[in-house]
């Protein structure tokens, strides 16, 4: 039989020994996590330009043919735009910007581009509530470079297709 003394003495170190155990058990290591992220700065075309149109012109008419179209445009929150660019169009030759004809591929009419309202605005970010700023296109036509153009009859037309960019 064992001594009270021996019992008490066995009893005390298995508690300990449970005690350091479960607390070994329990103990969990912990350490922090830094999370970041960086938003770029952009700007997106939120409503496409429709067809610039020129219309029928008079090739014996002295003043320029005018044409004008819109689109919208929209900015990461905090970026302003600095410019509207494009690609110069599928016709691009001798530094000019050219339409096409529909049948005869060698006949070109020139014309140009400028952009309006399109510089310094402050976007608010891209969801529905932020604002948008409208650009206005404008294409011209000089009559030196429509005077002698190749006639168009029926469906022809002359054409280009145009990339247009918007820059924070």
């Amino acid at each position: 039989m064992l001594k009270p003394h021996v019992t008490k003495v066995t009893k005390l170190a298995l508690s300990i020994s449970l005690l350091v155990a479960s607390s070994m058990a329990a103990a969990t290591g912990t350490t922090t996590l830094t999370v970041n992220a960086k938003i770029a700065a952009g700007c997106k075309v939120s409503t496409a330009p429709a067809l610039l149109d020129f219309g029928t012109i008079d090739p014996n008419s002295a003043v320029n043919a005018v044409a004008t179209q819109t689109f919208a445009m929209k900015c990461s929150n905090g970026t302003t735009s600095t410019a509207t660019t494009d690609d110069n169009g599928l016709n691009f030759a001798s530094a000019t910007k050219n339409m096409k004809h529909s049948v005869t591929a060698t006949a070109l009419l020139p014309y140009a581009l400028a952009y309006t309202n399109d510089t310094g605005f402050v976007g608010a970010g891209f969801s529905n509530a932020a604002a948008s700023r409208v650009i206005t296109i404008t294409g011209t036509i000089t009559p030196a470079q429509f005077s002698g153009a190749l006639a168009t009859t029926g469906a022809q037309v002359y054409a280009d297709t145009v990339v247009i960019s918007v820059n924070p």
